[in-house]
């Protein structure tokens, strides 16, 4: 059984989730990139299961089966989540992540990060001033979670799913 191309759709799906994480790390920048990784981190994150439906149509459905009635309920949820967020981004309006900022107390007169450096000045006794960082948030069953911890989650769950699959099978 070679399921090494289904090991590289979870290399790839990392490989994105990465990105995103840098992409986030910036406060200053395009934003815009952040929705292409999540978009492809989605995407290939889902052809895990695709993929081993359609390449092991003997014996992964009834396994998979098996394997979601171990999960807990949080698990589940996550896992249905991350489908159905794939499924309206490739095929309505888009993720369903929000965007909040996170403010950033300048300490001194510099802020830097890997997207610039930011210098503040101005007469002594000054507040210190602030900036605004993007960050990326999902609503699962009510609970606000970034989304990047959100796909980590999930992408060590189908790491996880695929590692069962492969002992229960070699």
């Amino acid at each position: 059984m070679d399921l090494e191309r289904i090991e590289k759709k979870l290399r790839e799906a990392r490989f994105f989730l990465d990105k995103m994480r840098d992409q986030e790390s910036g406060a200053f920048g395009d934003k815009e990139p952040f929705d292409f990784y999540l978009s492809a981190c989605l995407g290939a994150a889902r052809s895990v299961d695709y993929r081993l439906r359609h390449e092991q149509t003997t014996t992964y459905p009834a396994w998979r089966k098996s394997w979601d009635e171990s999960l807990t309920s949080p698990e589940q949820r996550l896992i249905e989540f991350m489908v159905i967020d794939r499924n309206v981004e490739v095929h309505e309006s888009g993720s369903t992540r929000s965007i909040k900022t996170e403010e950033i107390k300048i300490v001194g007169d510099t802020y830097s990060d890997k997207s610039s450096t930011h210098y503040v000045s101005g007469p002594p006794g000054m507040p210190s001033a602030s900036i605004f960082k993007p960050a990326y948030f999902f609503a699962i069953d009510g609970v606000e979670r970034k989304a990047t911890e959100a796909c980590a989650e999930y992408l060590t769950l189908l790491e996880r799913m695929l590692a069962k699959f492969k002992a229960d099978h070699l």
